[in-house]
């Protein structure tokens, strides 16, 4: 029963932390399509560094003959050398954002299929709100299309509805995880 509880607590934790990072990229979509762009190279190119240097000190951390069967080193000095890239000359990546569109509505897609399980599992459990759930999956799919189809060659209104619906969704989860939470605390009591 107490592992069930705790299971059931980090899936709500993932889901507030999904709503969380909706509601920011929602806001920066709508303040500035290409502020996020900015933001998000600049993210990425920080993750890369910091796990290029990760993997250079656990290669040096390896007594040398464990170290010699891994490619830590290489993998790390590469991943150092696509930060720096990304942090300097971001330039030509926004010359590939068509492609970087595709790849963030996959994103949106694979936290999409969390959200189903989330809400096929709140319906099922009996929960009273995995309608709230259901309607962010629905969102979520109609984001995922728009940005991997990309109908309307990244016109600003796709941009703008995606803003809108990010922020929606966040919204749905987050009051889905208070209510949910409520709710549990009203099961648990009784």
């Amino acid at each position: 029963m107490k592992e069930n509880m705790k299971a059931l607590m980090r899936k709500i934790s993932y889901s507030l932390a999904i709503a969380v990072a909706e509601l920011a990229l929602g806001v920066l979509l709508l303040v500035s399509p290409g502020g996020l762009t900015a933001v998000l190279f600049t993210v990425v190119a920080a993750v890369l560094i910091a796990a290029g240097v990760l993997s250079i000190v656990n290669y040096f951390r390896l007594p040398k003959e464990d170290s010699a069967k891994t490619w830590k080193l290489s993998a790390g000095a590469a991943s150092i050398c696509a930060g720096v890239l990304a942090l300097t000359n971001s330039a030509w990546l926004v010359e590939t954002f068509g492609v970087l569109t595709t790849v963030y509505g996959a994103i949106v897609l694979a936290f999409t299929f969390l959200k189903l399980q989330m809400a096929v599992d709140a319906l099922r459990g009996g929960r009273r709100f995995w309608y709230l759930m259901a309607i962010s999956v629905l969102l979520s799919v109609i984001m995922a299309a728009l940005l991997i189809l990309n109908p309307f060659g990244g016109e600003s209104a796709v941009w703008l509805f995606m803003g809108v619906a990010l922020i929606v969704t966040a919204t749905l989860d987050g009051v889905y995880f208070l209510l949910g939470r409520q709710e549990r605390q009203a099961q648990q009591k009784a």
